[in-house]
C-alpha cells in the first residue's frame, strides 16, 4: 500500500512538473493568435523614453511568453514573464503578467491580471489588478488613481 501511495505521488509530481513548459507554450500560442507579438508604443515615431515605453511581446527560445519594456537609453529595460493567457472574446484577452527583473525593485515578482483589448486601432488595457491583494489599478480602460484613460498602443514592428 505504501509503495502505491509513493508511486502515485511521484506520478503527480511528474505530471505537474511536465505541465509547466506545455502551459508556457500554450500561453504564448494564445497571445500570438491574438496578434500581440511584436513591439507596441503609444507613439512609434518617437524614441522610447520614460513616458513612451516600447513594449515587446515575444516567446523566448523555450516558448515562455515574455514582455520587455524599453524605457529609453537613459533607463535599463524591464522584463516580465506572462504566466498565463486566455481569450475572453474575439478582441479581448486576459493575461497574468509577473515582473521578472531586479530593475522592478520592490515590485519584482509581483503579478498582475490584465484584461487587454486588441483591435485594428491598437492595443490597450481595460483592467489591471494586482494578484497578491486584489488592488485594482485600471478599470474600464481608465486609471483608478486619476480617471485618465489608458493610452492606446500602436504596433511599431
Amino acid at each position: 500500500m505504501a509503495f502505491t501511495s509513493r508511486a502515485g505521488l511521484v506520478l503527480i509530481a511528474f505530471l505537474l512538473l511536465s505541465a509547466g513548459p506545455v502551459s508556457a507554450q500554450q500561453t504564448w500560442a494564445v497571445l500570438a493568435k491574438m496578434g500581440v507579438g511584436g513591439t507596441w508604443a503609444a507613439v512609434c515615431a518617437e524614441d522610447a523614453n520614460d513616458s513612451n515605453w516600447f513594449h515587446t511581446y515575444y516567446g523566448d527560445k523555450s516558448g515562455v511568453a515574455r514582455r520587455r519594456a524599453d524605457r529609453g537609453a537613459a533607463l535599463p529595460p524591464l522584463n516580465s514573464t506572462i504566466d498565463s493567457s486566455q481569450n475572453l472574446t474575439p478582441t479581448t484577452f486576459l493575461m497574468r503578467i509577473r515582473n521578472d527583473d531586479a530593475g522592478w525593485g520592490e515590485s519584482n515578482q509581483v503579478a498582475y491580471d490584465v484584461i487587454a483589448e486588441i483591435t485594428p486601432r491598437g492595443l490597450h488595457s481595460l483592467s489591471s489588478t494586482r494578484t497578491s491583494d486584489g488592488k485594482q489599478f485600471i478599470k474600464d480602460g481608465k486609471f483608478i488613481a486619476n480617471g485618465n484613460p489608458v493610452r492606446l498602443f500602436q504596433r511599431c514592428k
